[in-house]
């Protein structure tokens, strides 16, 4: 017999409560003072250890009372389980660090065909993490960098051209391509610096009810439905130090589940950075490893007298100094200072030049920095 409720009645501080599994639907206490014959179906339910049960019959619903068995056996054969689903044992790649739970909620939600934004700090591994997800589950990428985007209608939509053999032409964008590509990651890369435009043309596309592009240009205006299992992750900056950024208007972000991308620990960058490099010396890796962590660890005090960090991103280029023969200090002067203004005797430059002489090696020919002269000189406090 096919169901259309099943109710799992309960009582709790005395008052009769339910909820329809089939249908995922609590009935509610104001339900109940409006069908007081179903609070004594849901009632006698508890009372015989049963559930109730709700089929069509004729033009009304007819009730039964079943085992729990009985509930077992139906929802097995009417609910579909993908046994493919592997995001409850998804673990991330040895290569690639993130949280394990937000590593399984990623997963998950492109395996559903839902989207997910993913904030954080430029170099946190975003993108990088949109790729390895997707590859773990056999899935094509289809990248668009919203960011450079200049003329989003042709980007997103198409462009209509001309030529003497064909005369006036609609062209696709690829983006129309990647929407009826079933079970496509489609990754929006930079979306916080996308123009408002862009934003306007996804609302449909985002949207978990509507899914579909207008094609304006084209002629009848056809509508281009989004393929099953298409998953949208979108990548953003949000913060006062992303000055090309814009803030996203609050209707596309409702249209994201979010997940924050937090820069890795000391001991996971080094892990991470011997993996890439096994000939740096220990000593030397873990020595930027610090002074990185040590960065981050500034951004974050309540009295921070630096205004940006190291990402992992960068610290993975001054690696690769070090693994092509670069030693620390140079590798710092290269890559690390000029991340940060060198405005005057208490600038954050100096600040960090401080904060890297104290693991540089001792046995350097070359003193970046006489920290104990620039105590004397400016009466800065050494850290």
């Amino acid at each position: 017999m096919q169901y259309e409720q099943i109710i799992d009645g309960y009582y709790e501080g005395g008052e009769v409560k339910a909820i329809d599994m089939l249908n995922l639907k609590p009935l509610t206490k104001d339900y109940f003072k409006s069908r007081p014959d179903m609070k004594q179906r849901v009632e006698k339910a508890i009372n015989t250890d049963t559930y109730l049960a709700a089929y069509q019959r004729g033009t009304r619903l007819g009730w039964k009372f079943i085992t729990r068995e009985e509930v077992n056996e139906h929802i097995n054969t009417t609910i579909t389980v993908n046994k493919k689903s592997s995001y409850n044992n998804s673990t991330p790649p040895k290569d690639f660090y993130i949280d394990e739970l937000k590593w399984k909620f990623l997963v998950r939600n492109i395996e559903k065909g839902k989207n997910i934004m993913m904030t954080g700090p430029s170099g946190c591994g975003k993108t990088d993490a949109t790729f390895k997800a997707a590859e773990a589950l056999g899935r094509e990428v289809h990248y668009f960098n919203l960011g450079a985007t200049q003329d989003p209608r042709s980007t997103l939509i198409g462009n209509t051209h001309f030529s003497k053999a064909d005369g006036t032409f609609f062209s696709e964008a690829l983006f129309v391509k990647a929407l009826q590509t079933e079970n496509a990651v489609i990754l929006l890369d930079e979306l916080s610096r996308a123009h408002p435009e862009a934003w306007n043309i996804l609302m449909t596309v985002l949207d978990p009810i509507q899914r579909y592009l207008r094609l304006d240009e084209k002629d009848d205006s056809p509508t281009i439905k989004v393929a099953d299992g298409v998953s949208f992750i979108a990548t953003a900056n949000i913060g006062m130090e992303y000055t090309a950024t814009r803030v996203i208007d609050r209707a596309i972000l409702d249209r994201f589940a979010l997940i924050e991308m937090e820069p890795l620990s000391e001991e996971n960058e080094f892990t991470l950075l011997k993996g890439k490099f096994p000939s740096i010396d220990d000593k030397v890796l873990n020595n930027l490893c610090s002074i990185v962590s040590s960065i981050r660890k500034e951004i974050n005090s309540d009295t921070p007298r630096l205004s940006t960090m190291v990402s992992t991103r960068n610290t993975i280029e001054i690696a690769e100094l070090l693994d092509d023969g670069f030693n620390l200090e140079d590798a710092s002067q290269l890559l690390i200072y000029p991340l940060f203004p060198n405005d005057g005797n208490d600038s954050e430059r100096v600040f960090v030049k401080q904060l890297v002489q104290k693991y540089v090696q001792a046995e350097s020919k070359k003193q970046l920095f006489d920290v104990t002269e620039l105590d004397d000189e400016l009466d800065v406090n050494v850290i």
